[in-house]
C-alpha cells in the first residue's frame, strides 16, 4: 500500500469520520451510526478452504478499514475499500472481501460451539446451527481520484447485458446481482450530509483542478484550512497528490496545526519555479540543437553556452 492510501486510510479510520462517511453517503446525513458505537476489527481475513478432493488451501485477504456497528440491539459489520485508481472488476472484488467476513464470521461462531451435543447431522455438515446468526456487512467504496470513475457499480455491469436479449433476460433472473456502494469523494452533490470535516475536504476535492476556485474555496473557510491537524493535512496532500507535501509533514507530531492555504501557495510556487527552470533547459537544448545542425564544434557550443558534455550529448542522442 503506498503512502497515500495509508494516509486517507490513517484519516478515514477516525470513528466520528467514519461514522459520518456512512451517515452521510448511505444514510443523507441522518445521524444513524453514532462513533461511541464503533469498535475495531482486525481487517486480516485469513480462512482454509477444503475442496470435495480433500485438498486444503488457503485465503487470505486485508479490508483497508474495518468496523463493527452496534445499533441498539443489532450488529453490522462495516467497510471501507480506498481506492486511488478506477477498479474495473471493483464489484468481483467486493463480493469476494464480503463473502469471506461472512465465511469468518461462521469459522469462528463454530469455533466457539464447545459443546456439540444434541446438534443434528445437518449442523455437523454446515458447521452452522440452526439457530446461529451472522452480522450482515457494508462496504463502503470511497474513490479519490480527479477521473471520474467510469467503472462497473454492480455485477450486472461487468457481464456487458442487453436490455431485451434472450440469455440477458435469463441472467437477471437466476443470477443475483451484486451492487457496490460508490462514493466518488469529488464528486459529491451535497456537502452538508456530512458534520465532521469530510465536508471541508470532499469541498476541495470539487475544485483541486481549478487553482482560483480552490483558493477561493479555501479562504471561504480559513478558520478551518489555517489550523489543519496532521491527519487531514496528510490526506489533503494525497488527494492533491503532493507527494513533496506530504513528505515535509511525515515527522511532526501529531498535536501540529498546519496552514493549508500557505501550504498550498508555496506547492504553487514550488511549480512555477520548476516550469520556469523546465522552460529555460528546453531553450538551452534547442539552441545547442541548432547549434550542432550548422557544424558547429562541441567546443564552440561549449564555449558560447556554457552548457556540461552530459546535456551536449543528450541533445546529440535526441538527433539521432
Amino acid at each position: 500500500m503506498g503512502s497515500a492510501n495509508v494516509a486517507v486510510n490513517s484519516w478515514l479510520s477516525d470513528r466520528e469520520r467514519f461514522a459520518d462517511l456512512f451517515n452521510g453517503t448511505l444514510f443523507d446525513g441522518k445521524q444513524l451510526i453514532h462513533p461511541e458505537d464503533l469498535e475495531d476489527l482486525d481487517r486480516e481475513t485469513d480462512i482454509l478452504i477444503t475442496g470435495k478432493s480433500g485438498k486444503t488451501r488457503g485465503l487470505q485477504r486485508y479490508r483497508d478499514i474495518a468496523k463493527r456497528w452496534k445499533g441498539g440491539s443489532d450488529l453490522m459489520v462495516l467497510a471501507c475499500e480506498s481506492q486511488a485508481k478506477i477498479h474495473y472488476a471493483m464489484p468481483v472484488r467486493n463480493m469476494l472481501y464480503d463473502s469471506l467476513t461472512y465465511t469468518d464470521q461462521i469459522r469462528q461462531l463454530w469455533g466457539k460451539s464447545a459443546d456439540r451435543s444434541g446438534m443434528t447431522g445437518e449442523e455437523y455438515l454446515s458447521s452452522f446451527r440452526k439457530s446461529d446468526r451472522i452480522y450482515p456487512v457494508i462496504t463502503l467504496v470511497f474513490y479519490y481520484d480527479l477521473k471520474p470513475w467510469d467503472g462497473p457499480t454492480d455485477l450486472y455491469g461487468m457481464f456487458g447485458l442487453h436490455e431485451n436479449g434472450v440469455a440477458d433476460n435469463i441472467i437477471r433472473k437466476y443470477v443475483p446481482n451484486y451492487h457496490i456502494n460508490l462514493l466518488d469523494a469529488g464528486a459529491v452533490r451535497n456537502l452538508k450530509h456530512f458534520q465532521t470535516d469530510l465536508q471541508q475536504i470532499f469541498g476541495v476535492l470539487k475544485y483541486r483542478g481549478n487553482k482560483t476556485g480552490l483558493q477561493n474555496y479555501m479562504q471561504e473557510n480559513r478558520d478551518y484550512f489555517t489550523r489543519v491537524n496532521v491527519d487531514a493535512y496528510q490526506a489533503l496532500c494525497a488527494f492533491l497528490h503532493s507527494e513533496k507535501m506530504l513528505k515535509e509533514i511525515k515527522d511532526s507530531g501529531k498535536d501540529v496545526k498546519i496552514d493549508m492555504c500557505q501550504a498550498l501557495e508555496e506547492l504553487y510556487q514550488d511549480g512555477v519555479k520548476e516550469g520556469r527552470e523546465e522552460g529555460i533547459a528546453e531553450g538551452i537544448a534547442a539552441v545547442i540543437s541548432n547549434m550542432l545542425k550548422s557544424g558547429m564544434s562541441i567546443t564552440d557550443i561549449k564555449k558560447y553556452t556554457d552548457a556540461d558534455d552530459r546535456v551536449i550529448e543528450q541533445v546529440q542522442k535526441d538527433l539521432k
